[in-house]
Protein backbone atom coordinates (compact mmCIF):
# COMPACT_ATOMS: atom_id res chain seq x y z
CA UNK A 1 0.00 0.00 0.00
CA UNK A 2 2.82 2.30 0.81
CA UNK A 3 4.97 1.87 -2.66
CA UNK A 4 1.30 2.21 -4.27
CA UNK A 5 1.07 5.82 -3.13
CA UNK A 6 4.57 6.72 -3.36
CA UNK A 7 4.03 6.10 -7.61
CA UNK A 8 1.01 7.71 -7.53
CA UNK A 9 2.50 10.81 -6.43
CA UNK A 10 6.02 10.83 -7.75
CA UNK A 11 4.28 10.38 -11.11
CA UNK A 12 1.36 13.20 -10.03
CA UNK A 13 4.14 15.83 -10.00
CA UNK A 14 5.84 14.90 -13.13
CA UNK A 15 2.41 15.20 -14.76
CA UNK A 16 2.03 18.68 -13.26
CA UNK A 17 5.44 19.64 -14.39
CA UNK A 18 4.93 18.59 -17.65
CA UNK A 19 1.42 20.12 -18.10
CA UNK A 20 3.13 23.72 -16.37
CA UNK A 21 5.38 23.44 -18.99
CA UNK A 22 3.05 22.90 -21.90
CA UNK A 23 0.90 26.07 -20.94
CA UNK A 24 3.95 28.48 -20.88
CA UNK A 25 5.48 26.97 -24.53
CA UNK A 26 1.30 27.58 -25.69
CA UNK A 27 0.73 30.72 -24.06
CA UNK A 28 3.28 33.19 -25.85
CA UNK A 29 1.30 36.41 -24.81
CA UNK A 30 2.25 36.34 -21.18
CA UNK A 31 4.90 37.80 -19.19
CA UNK A 32 7.50 35.51 -20.56
CA UNK A 33 10.11 36.47 -18.02
CA UNK A 34 7.89 35.77 -15.29
CA UNK A 35 6.78 32.57 -16.91
CA UNK A 36 9.45 31.05 -17.21
CA UNK A 37 11.24 31.84 -13.99
CA UNK A 38 7.80 30.23 -12.61
CA UNK A 39 8.53 27.86 -14.92
CA UNK A 40 12.41 26.99 -13.72
CA UNK A 41 11.10 27.09 -10.23
CA UNK A 42 8.75 25.16 -10.30
CA UNK A 43 10.77 22.48 -12.50
CA UNK A 44 13.68 22.57 -9.50
CA UNK A 45 11.09 22.41 -6.83
CA UNK A 46 9.88 19.58 -8.61
CA UNK A 47 13.77 17.88 -9.06
CA UNK A 48 14.43 19.11 -5.54
CA UNK A 49 11.07 17.20 -4.63
CA UNK A 50 11.76 14.16 -6.39
CA UNK A 51 15.52 14.52 -4.52
CA UNK A 52 14.58 14.57 -1.86
CA UNK A 53 12.03 11.59 -1.81
CA UNK A 54 14.22 9.49 -3.53
CA UNK A 55 17.54 10.22 -0.71
CA UNK A 56 14.57 9.74 1.90
CA UNK A 57 13.54 6.24 -0.41
CA UNK A 58 17.20 5.61 0.07
CA UNK A 59 17.54 5.82 3.48
CA UNK A 60 14.38 4.24 4.23
CA UNK A 61 15.30 1.32 2.17
CA UNK A 62 18.71 1.45 4.21
CA UNK A 63 16.78 1.57 7.28
CA UNK A 64 14.84 -0.89 6.50
CA UNK A 65 17.36 -3.49 5.39
CA UNK A 66 19.61 -2.28 8.50
CA UNK A 67 15.97 -3.06 10.27
CA UNK A 68 15.98 -6.17 8.45
CA UNK A 69 19.65 -7.11 9.04
CA UNK A 70 18.66 -6.69 13.13
CA UNK A 71 15.18 -8.18 13.11
CA UNK A 72 17.51 -11.69 11.01
CA UNK A 73 20.09 -10.65 13.49
CA UNK A 74 17.44 -10.78 16.80
CA UNK A 75 15.92 -13.39 15.42
CA UNK A 76 18.47 -15.28 15.37
CA UNK A 77 19.54 -14.37 18.93
CA UNK A 78 16.21 -15.47 19.81
CA UNK A 79 17.04 -18.55 18.46
CA UNK A 80 20.06 -18.90 19.79
CA UNK A 81 18.81 -17.94 23.59
CA UNK A 82 16.10 -20.44 22.71
CA UNK A 83 17.97 -23.05 22.05
CA UNK A 84 20.92 -22.26 24.93
CA UNK A 85 17.85 -21.79 27.31
CA UNK A 86 16.58 -24.95 26.21
CA UNK A 87 20.07 -26.73 26.53
CA UNK A 88 19.90 -24.93 29.94
CA UNK A 89 16.59 -26.16 30.06
CA UNK A 90 17.48 -29.52 29.86
CA UNK A 91 20.62 -29.95 31.77
CA UNK A 92 17.92 -28.46 34.94
CA UNK A 93 15.78 -30.54 34.10
CA UNK A 94 18.22 -33.77 34.45
CA UNK A 95 19.54 -32.14 37.64
CA UNK A 96 16.98 -31.68 39.17
CA UNK A 97 15.68 -35.17 37.96
CA UNK A 98 18.91 -36.61 39.35
CA UNK A 99 18.77 -34.72 42.34
CA UNK A 100 14.70 -36.04 42.90
CA UNK A 101 16.15 -39.66 42.13
CA UNK A 102 18.63 -39.00 44.42
CA UNK A 103 16.27 -37.67 47.15
CA UNK A 104 13.99 -40.52 46.38
CA UNK A 105 16.24 -42.91 47.27
CA UNK A 106 17.55 -41.01 50.14
CA UNK A 107 14.08 -40.94 50.95
CA UNK A 108 13.22 -44.83 50.22
CA UNK A 109 16.33 -45.45 52.42
CA UNK A 110 15.44 -43.08 55.23
CA UNK A 111 11.96 -44.62 55.17
CA UNK A 112 13.58 -48.53 55.02
CA UNK A 113 16.38 -47.08 57.95
CA UNK A 114 12.81 -45.99 59.11
CA UNK A 115 10.57 -48.95 58.94
CA UNK A 116 14.55 -51.25 59.94
CA UNK A 117 14.31 -49.08 63.12
CA UNK A 118 10.38 -49.45 64.02
CA UNK A 119 11.15 -53.08 63.07
CA UNK A 120 14.35 -53.60 65.79
CA UNK A 121 12.21 -51.45 68.30
CA UNK A 122 9.40 -53.48 68.26
CA UNK A 123 12.01 -56.52 68.42
CA UNK A 124 13.56 -54.93 71.25
CA UNK A 125 10.51 -53.85 72.86
CA UNK A 126 9.42 -57.56 72.60
CA UNK A 127 12.45 -58.76 73.86
CA UNK A 128 12.06 -56.43 76.76
CA UNK A 129 8.69 -57.96 77.44
CA UNK A 130 9.47 -61.19 77.53
CA UNK A 131 12.63 -60.69 79.69
CA UNK A 132 10.61 -58.44 81.79
CA UNK A 133 8.38 -61.86 81.98
CA UNK A 134 11.05 -64.05 82.47
CA UNK A 135 12.44 -62.05 85.11
CA UNK A 136 9.04 -61.86 87.33
CA UNK A 137 8.57 -65.59 86.13
CA UNK A 138 12.12 -66.15 88.33
CA UNK A 139 11.45 -63.89 90.55
CA UNK A 140 7.77 -65.33 91.50
CA UNK A 141 9.36 -68.90 91.19
CA UNK A 142 11.89 -67.81 93.67
CA UNK A 143 9.64 -66.27 95.98
CA UNK A 144 7.55 -69.84 95.54
CA UNK A 145 10.07 -71.47 96.44
CA UNK A 146 11.38 -69.95 99.07
CA UNK A 147 8.35 -70.22 100.68
CA UNK A 148 7.51 -73.79 100.17
CA UNK A 149 10.60 -74.39 101.31
CA UNK A 150 10.27 -72.22 104.33
CA UNK A 151 6.75 -74.38 104.98
CA UNK A 152 8.47 -77.50 104.81
CA UNK A 153 11.46 -76.63 106.94
CA UNK A 154 9.57 -74.63 109.78
CA UNK A 155 6.97 -77.49 109.81
CA UNK A 156 9.37 -80.09 111.22
CA UNK A 157 11.64 -77.39 112.81
CA UNK A 158 8.55 -76.38 115.28
CA UNK A 159 8.49 -79.89 116.47
CA UNK A 160 12.12 -79.86 117.07
CA UNK A 161 12.38 -76.47 119.09
CA UNK A 162 8.95 -77.30 120.75
CA UNK A 163 9.95 -80.72 122.16
CA UNK A 164 13.19 -79.40 122.88
CA UNK A 165 11.85 -76.34 124.86
CA UNK A 166 9.70 -79.08 126.31
CA UNK A 167 12.33 -81.28 127.65
CA UNK A 168 14.31 -78.50 129.01
CA UNK A 169 11.17 -77.60 131.53
CA UNK A 170 11.08 -81.53 132.28
CA UNK A 171 13.41 -82.80 135.05
CA UNK A 172 17.11 -84.27 133.43
CA UNK A 173 20.17 -85.37 134.64
CA UNK A 174 23.70 -83.25 133.64
CA UNK A 175 24.43 -85.11 130.26
CA UNK A 176 20.76 -85.48 129.17
CA UNK A 177 20.75 -81.40 129.40
CA UNK A 178 23.76 -81.11 127.79
CA UNK A 179 22.46 -83.27 124.71
CA UNK A 180 19.18 -80.97 124.63
CA UNK A 181 21.06 -77.47 125.45
CA UNK A 182 23.38 -78.70 122.32
CA UNK A 183 19.82 -79.83 120.40
CA UNK A 184 18.35 -76.56 120.81
CA UNK A 185 21.71 -74.68 119.94
CA UNK A 186 21.57 -76.48 116.61
CA UNK A 187 17.71 -75.59 116.70
CA UNK A 188 18.44 -71.84 116.75
CA UNK A 189 21.28 -72.12 114.03
CA UNK A 190 19.47 -73.61 111.45
CA UNK A 191 16.24 -71.45 112.27
CA UNK A 192 18.91 -68.23 112.07
CA UNK A 193 19.96 -69.52 108.17
CA UNK A 194 16.07 -70.18 107.79
CA UNK A 195 15.69 -66.56 108.45
CA UNK A 196 18.59 -65.10 106.70
CA UNK A 197 17.23 -66.53 103.42
CA UNK A 198 13.70 -65.04 103.79
CA UNK A 199 15.69 -62.08 104.94
CA UNK A 200 17.51 -61.48 101.88
CA UNK A 201 14.39 -61.91 99.65
CA UNK A 202 12.28 -59.67 101.65
CA UNK A 203 15.45 -56.97 101.87
CA UNK A 204 15.83 -57.58 98.09
CA UNK A 205 11.65 -56.93 97.65
CA UNK A 206 11.88 -54.20 99.87
CA UNK A 207 9.25 -55.13 102.00
CA UNK A 208 11.14 -55.12 105.32
CA UNK A 209 8.92 -53.65 108.15
CA UNK A 210 10.24 -52.50 111.21
CA UNK A 211 8.06 -52.18 114.23
CA UNK A 212 8.55 -49.42 117.17
CA UNK A 213 7.92 -50.41 120.49
CA UNK A 214 9.51 -50.00 124.19
CA UNK A 215 12.72 -52.75 125.06
CA UNK A 216 15.36 -53.12 126.94
CA UNK A 217 18.97 -53.20 125.69
CA UNK A 218 20.11 -54.43 128.58
CA UNK A 219 17.87 -57.64 128.23
CA UNK A 220 18.47 -57.60 124.46
CA UNK A 221 22.20 -58.19 125.00
CA UNK A 222 21.85 -60.51 127.84
CA UNK A 223 19.65 -63.25 125.87
CA UNK A 224 22.83 -62.78 123.09
CA UNK A 225 25.08 -63.53 125.55
CA UNK A 226 23.16 -66.36 126.81
CA UNK A 227 22.24 -67.66 123.85
CA UNK A 228 25.88 -67.39 122.53
CA UNK A 229 27.79 -68.52 125.76
CA UNK A 230 27.32 -72.04 125.19
CA UNK A 231 29.03 -71.60 121.49
CA UNK A 232 31.56 -69.65 123.48
CA UNK A 233 32.20 -72.68 125.95
CA UNK A 234 32.44 -75.50 123.51
CA UNK A 235 35.46 -73.16 122.19
CA UNK A 236 36.73 -72.10 125.55
CA UNK A 237 36.95 -68.79 124.86
CA UNK A 238 35.31 -66.05 127.10
CA UNK A 239 32.08 -64.11 126.23
CA UNK A 240 32.54 -60.41 128.14
CA UNK A 241 29.46 -57.74 128.11
CA UNK A 242 30.23 -54.03 129.22
CA UNK A 243 27.58 -51.37 130.05
CA UNK A 244 28.32 -47.49 130.09
CA UNK A 245 27.55 -45.65 133.31
CA UNK A 246 24.44 -44.01 133.61
CA UNK A 247 23.13 -45.17 130.15
CA UNK A 248 20.02 -45.53 129.37
CA UNK A 249 18.37 -48.67 129.12
CA UNK A 250 14.87 -48.18 127.72
CA UNK A 251 14.53 -47.38 124.23
CA UNK A 252 11.97 -47.66 121.42
CA UNK A 253 12.43 -49.62 117.74
CA UNK A 254 12.52 -52.98 116.53
CA UNK A 255 14.23 -55.42 119.16
CA UNK A 256 13.83 -58.27 116.93
CA UNK A 257 15.88 -56.79 114.16
CA UNK A 258 18.48 -55.13 116.96
CA UNK A 259 18.65 -58.58 118.06
CA UNK A 260 19.39 -60.14 115.23
CA UNK A 261 22.37 -57.68 114.10
CA UNK A 262 23.60 -58.31 117.17
CA UNK A 263 23.29 -62.00 117.08
CA UNK A 264 24.90 -62.04 113.89
CA UNK A 265 27.93 -60.05 114.76
CA UNK A 266 29.26 -61.97 117.95
CA UNK A 267 27.82 -65.11 116.13
CA UNK A 268 30.75 -64.34 113.45
CA UNK A 269 33.03 -63.19 116.30
CA UNK A 270 32.65 -66.64 118.49
CA UNK A 271 33.01 -68.47 115.28
CA UNK A 272 36.42 -66.87 114.29
CA UNK A 273 38.14 -67.04 117.29
CA UNK A 274 40.01 -69.70 118.55
CA UNK A 275 41.40 -68.58 121.52
CA UNK A 276 40.99 -65.30 123.52
CA UNK A 277 37.69 -63.67 123.99
CA UNK A 278 35.02 -61.92 122.79
CA UNK A 279 33.49 -58.61 124.11
CA UNK A 280 30.56 -56.70 123.60
CA UNK A 281 30.23 -53.20 125.12
CA UNK A 282 27.31 -50.94 124.72
CA UNK A 283 27.17 -47.19 124.92
CA UNK A 284 25.15 -44.07 124.31
CA UNK A 285 25.45 -40.57 124.10
CA UNK A 286 23.36 -37.56 123.86
CA UNK A 287 21.42 -36.63 120.69
CA UNK A 288 18.29 -34.42 121.53
CA UNK A 289 14.82 -34.92 120.46
CA UNK A 290 14.10 -37.69 122.18
CA UNK A 291 17.01 -39.79 120.77
CA UNK A 292 20.30 -41.08 121.83
CA UNK A 293 23.19 -42.18 119.74
CA UNK A 294 23.50 -45.86 120.67
CA UNK A 295 26.51 -47.78 119.77
CA UNK A 296 27.10 -51.45 120.44
CA UNK A 297 30.61 -52.76 119.95
CA UNK A 298 31.60 -56.24 119.47
CA UNK A 299 35.45 -57.18 119.40
CA UNK A 300 37.14 -60.34 119.12
CA UNK A 301 40.62 -61.62 119.03
CA UNK A 302 40.19 -64.27 115.89
CA UNK A 303 41.45 -64.39 112.64
CA UNK A 304 41.02 -61.21 111.53
CA UNK A 305 39.96 -59.88 108.16
CA UNK A 306 42.84 -58.88 105.19
CA UNK A 307 42.91 -55.14 104.70
CA UNK A 308 42.24 -55.97 100.91
CA UNK A 309 38.79 -58.10 101.79
CA UNK A 310 37.10 -55.42 104.26
CA UNK A 311 35.18 -54.06 101.42
CA UNK A 312 33.75 -57.28 100.27
CA UNK A 313 32.07 -58.65 103.44
CA UNK A 314 29.16 -57.57 103.38
CA UNK A 315 27.81 -58.78 99.89
CA UNK A 316 26.04 -61.52 99.99
CA UNK A 317 27.09 -64.76 100.08
CA UNK A 318 30.78 -63.36 100.04
CA UNK A 319 33.29 -64.12 102.70
CA UNK A 320 36.68 -63.11 102.81
CA UNK A 321 38.60 -66.51 101.87
CA UNK A 322 36.77 -69.48 100.51
CA UNK A 323 38.65 -72.06 102.74
CA UNK A 324 36.70 -70.06 105.44
CA UNK A 325 33.37 -71.51 104.62
CA UNK A 326 35.32 -75.07 104.51
CA UNK A 327 36.54 -74.41 108.11
CA UNK A 328 33.99 -72.55 110.00
CA UNK A 329 30.65 -72.71 107.70
CA UNK A 330 28.12 -70.96 107.15
CA UNK A 331 26.68 -68.94 104.07
CA UNK A 332 27.70 -65.32 103.95
CA UNK A 333 24.53 -63.88 104.18
CA UNK A 334 24.81 -62.36 107.89
CA UNK A 335 26.87 -59.24 107.28
CA UNK A 336 24.55 -58.44 104.43
CA UNK A 337 21.38 -58.95 106.50
CA UNK A 338 22.75 -56.99 109.16
CA UNK A 339 24.11 -53.90 107.23
CA UNK A 340 20.74 -54.04 105.20
CA UNK A 341 18.19 -53.59 108.54
CA UNK A 342 20.99 -51.22 110.36
CA UNK A 343 20.33 -48.91 107.19
CA UNK A 344 16.74 -49.69 107.03
CA UNK A 345 16.56 -47.88 110.89
CA UNK A 346 18.91 -45.41 110.03
CA UNK A 347 22.21 -46.64 110.72
CA UNK A 348 25.29 -48.24 110.03
CA UNK A 349 28.05 -51.04 110.59
CA UNK A 350 31.48 -50.11 110.04
CA UNK A 351 34.61 -52.48 110.87
CA UNK A 352 38.23 -52.55 111.63
CA UNK A 353 40.55 -55.58 111.59
CA UNK A 354 44.12 -56.73 111.45
CA UNK A 355 44.63 -60.35 109.71
CA UNK A 356 45.76 -62.45 113.01
CA UNK A 357 44.88 -60.38 115.25
CA UNK A 358 41.33 -59.85 115.49
CA UNK A 359 38.03 -57.05 114.13
CA UNK A 360 36.02 -55.06 115.99
CA UNK A 361 32.11 -54.45 114.24
CA UNK A 362 30.40 -51.10 115.66
CA UNK A 363 26.35 -50.98 115.35
CA UNK A 364 25.12 -47.46 115.21
CA UNK A 365 22.04 -46.08 115.57
CA UNK A 366 19.91 -43.39 116.54
CA UNK A 367 16.77 -44.47 119.06
CA UNK A 368 13.86 -42.40 120.53
CA UNK A 369 14.01 -43.51 124.36
CA UNK A 370 11.24 -44.18 126.63
CA UNK A 371 9.55 -40.79 128.71
CA UNK A 372 10.18 -42.46 132.14
CA UNK A 373 12.48 -45.30 132.98
CA UNK A 374 11.47 -47.31 136.29
CA UNK A 375 11.65 -51.09 137.45
CA UNK A 376 8.68 -52.30 135.83
CA UNK A 377 8.77 -55.44 134.05
CA UNK A 378 9.03 -55.03 129.98
CA UNK A 379 6.60 -56.99 127.66
CA UNK A 380 8.75 -59.34 126.60
CA UNK A 381 9.91 -60.33 130.19
CA UNK A 382 6.31 -61.19 131.15
CA UNK A 383 4.28 -64.56 131.70
CA UNK A 384 0.92 -64.50 130.89
CA UNK A 385 -0.37 -67.56 133.04
CA UNK A 386 -3.07 -68.41 135.55
CA UNK A 387 -3.63 -72.08 135.37
CA UNK A 388 -6.96 -71.76 137.09
CA UNK A 389 -8.22 -68.89 134.99
CA UNK A 390 -7.50 -70.85 132.00
CA UNK A 391 -8.99 -74.28 132.58
CA UNK A 392 -12.57 -72.59 133.13
CA UNK A 393 -12.40 -71.01 130.09
CA UNK A 394 -13.81 -73.10 126.53
CA UNK A 395 -11.90 -75.30 125.50
CA UNK A 396 -9.69 -74.54 122.76
CA UNK A 397 -9.90 -75.79 118.72
CA UNK A 398 -6.62 -76.79 117.71
CA UNK A 399 -7.00 -77.20 114.09
CA UNK A 400 -3.61 -78.88 112.92
CA UNK A 401 -2.63 -81.99 110.51
CA UNK A 402 0.85 -82.85 111.66
CA UNK A 403 0.74 -84.81 113.97
CA UNK A 404 4.54 -84.07 115.81
CA UNK A 405 3.10 -80.26 115.86
CA UNK A 406 0.05 -81.39 117.16
CA UNK A 407 2.19 -82.91 120.05
CA UNK A 408 4.22 -80.09 121.05
CA UNK A 409 0.92 -77.48 120.61
CA UNK A 410 -1.23 -79.81 123.26
CA UNK A 411 1.25 -80.50 125.67
CA UNK A 412 1.95 -76.12 125.91
CA UNK A 413 -1.91 -75.83 126.31
CA UNK A 414 -2.00 -78.39 129.12
CA UNK A 415 0.72 -76.73 130.63
CA UNK A 416 -0.60 -73.74 130.26
CA UNK A 417 -3.70 -74.79 131.68
CA UNK A 418 -6.04 -74.88 128.70
CA UNK A 419 -8.66 -77.72 127.63
CA UNK A 420 -8.50 -77.99 123.80
CA UNK A 421 -9.79 -80.39 121.24
CA UNK A 422 -8.45 -81.32 117.93
CA UNK A 423 -9.30 -81.98 114.29
CA UNK A 424 -6.95 -82.16 111.46
CA UNK A 425 -8.10 -80.74 108.68
CA UNK A 426 -10.08 -77.44 107.79
CA UNK A 427 -13.89 -79.18 106.89
CA UNK A 428 -13.67 -81.28 109.88
CA UNK A 429 -12.94 -77.62 111.24
CA UNK A 430 -16.05 -76.63 110.13
CA UNK A 431 -18.39 -79.58 111.12
CA UNK A 432 -17.00 -79.36 114.64
CA UNK A 433 -16.96 -75.66 115.48
CA UNK A 434 -21.16 -75.93 114.70
CA UNK A 435 -21.58 -77.88 117.39
CA UNK A 436 -19.33 -76.92 119.90
CA UNK A 437 -18.33 -73.68 121.68
CA UNK A 438 -14.88 -72.42 121.78
CA UNK A 439 -12.99 -69.53 123.41
CA UNK A 440 -10.57 -69.88 120.50
CA UNK A 441 -9.02 -71.57 117.44
CA UNK A 442 -5.85 -71.90 116.46
CA UNK A 443 -5.55 -72.79 112.88
CA UNK A 444 -3.31 -74.10 110.41
CA UNK A 445 -2.82 -72.64 106.98
CA UNK A 446 -1.67 -75.47 104.86
CA UNK A 447 -3.90 -78.76 105.13
CA UNK A 448 -5.49 -81.20 103.22
CA UNK A 449 -9.20 -80.79 102.07
CA UNK A 450 -9.60 -77.53 103.38
CA UNK A 451 -6.72 -74.38 104.02
CA UNK A 452 -6.41 -72.69 106.44
CA UNK A 453 -8.18 -69.23 104.59
CA UNK A 454 -10.89 -70.96 103.23
CA UNK A 455 -11.66 -72.50 106.96
CA UNK A 456 -11.88 -69.11 108.03
CA UNK A 457 -14.06 -67.67 105.67
CA UNK A 458 -16.16 -70.47 106.32
CA UNK A 459 -16.30 -70.05 110.35
CA UNK A 460 -16.54 -66.19 109.60
CA UNK A 461 -19.60 -66.99 107.39
CA UNK A 462 -21.31 -69.65 109.91
CA UNK A 463 -21.14 -67.43 112.48
CA UNK A 464 -23.38 -64.43 110.55
CA UNK A 465 -25.97 -66.74 109.68
CA UNK A 466 -26.28 -68.50 112.90
CA UNK A 467 -25.99 -64.99 114.57
CA UNK A 468 -23.18 -66.59 116.70
CA UNK A 469 -20.41 -64.74 118.52
CA UNK A 470 -17.20 -64.15 116.79
CA UNK A 471 -14.79 -66.02 118.21
CA UNK A 472 -10.91 -65.29 118.10
CA UNK A 473 -8.74 -67.23 114.79
CA UNK A 474 -5.38 -67.39 115.43
CA UNK A 475 -2.96 -68.46 112.76
CA UNK A 476 -0.50 -70.77 113.75
CA UNK A 477 1.41 -71.94 110.41
CA UNK A 478 4.88 -72.34 108.69
CA UNK A 479 4.00 -69.54 106.22
CA UNK A 480 6.07 -66.64 107.42
CA UNK A 481 6.62 -64.46 104.52
CA UNK A 482 5.26 -60.78 104.84
CA UNK A 483 2.17 -61.32 102.18
CA UNK A 484 1.02 -64.36 104.39
CA UNK A 485 -0.16 -62.45 107.61
CA UNK A 486 -1.91 -59.41 105.71
CA UNK A 487 -3.79 -62.59 103.80
CA UNK A 488 -4.64 -64.60 107.27
CA UNK A 489 -6.01 -61.09 108.54
CA UNK A 490 -7.92 -60.88 104.98
CA UNK A 491 -9.34 -64.48 105.18
CA UNK A 492 -10.88 -63.57 108.84
CA UNK A 493 -8.29 -64.43 111.28
CA UNK A 494 -7.54 -62.75 114.05
CA UNK A 495 -3.84 -62.82 114.61
CA UNK A 496 -0.65 -64.93 113.65
CA UNK A 497 1.71 -67.02 115.21
CA UNK A 498 4.69 -68.78 112.98
CA UNK A 499 5.97 -71.51 113.08
CA UNK A 500 8.20 -72.85 115.25
CA UNK A 501 6.91 -70.60 118.33
CA UNK A 502 8.40 -70.56 121.81
CA UNK A 503 5.67 -71.39 124.96
CA UNK A 504 6.07 -67.58 125.69
CA UNK A 505 4.33 -66.31 122.73
CA UNK A 506 1.63 -69.10 122.32
CA UNK A 507 1.06 -67.48 125.66
CA UNK A 508 0.93 -64.27 125.24
CA UNK A 509 -1.58 -64.14 122.13
CA UNK A 510 -4.23 -66.55 123.97
CA UNK A 511 -4.24 -63.99 126.80
CA UNK A 512 -4.39 -61.04 124.63
CA UNK A 513 -7.78 -63.34 123.47
CA UNK A 514 -9.18 -63.87 126.67
CA UNK A 515 -9.56 -60.71 128.55
CA UNK A 516 -7.37 -60.35 130.80
CA UNK A 517 -6.17 -56.37 131.15
CA UNK A 518 -3.05 -57.02 133.17
CA UNK A 519 -0.66 -59.37 132.77
CA UNK A 520 0.09 -62.09 135.00
CA UNK A 521 3.97 -62.39 136.16
CA UNK A 522 4.68 -66.30 136.33
CA UNK A 523 5.78 -67.34 140.10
Amino acid sequence: MVACKKILLDYGLLVILVLTLLRVLLNPHAQEIYTYALAIASCGLILAVFYVQHETNKTAIAHALDLEHVAHDLAQSHVTIAEELAQANVVIAKDLKSKSDAKQKISDRDRETAEDAMQSAEKGRASAEVATLVAEKANKAKSDFLANMSHEIRTPMNAIIGLTNILLTTKLDGKQKEFVNVLQTSADGLMVLINDLLDIDKIESEIIELEQTPFSMISLLERVISVMSVRAQEKGIKLNVHYEAGLYKTFIGDSARISQIVLNLVGNAVKFTDEGAVSIFFANGGQGNGKRNVTISVTDTGIGIPENKISEIFGKFVQADSSITRRYGGTGLGLAISQSLAGHMGGTITVTSSEGIGSTFVLSLSLPVEASESDSPHLENIIYLDKASNIKKRPILLVEDYEANILVATILLENLGYRYEVVRNGLKAIETFAHGKYSAILLDVQMPLMDGHETARRIRELEQTAGLSRVPIIAMTAHALKDDREKCMASGMDDYISKPFNPRQLQAVLAKYSGIEKPILAA
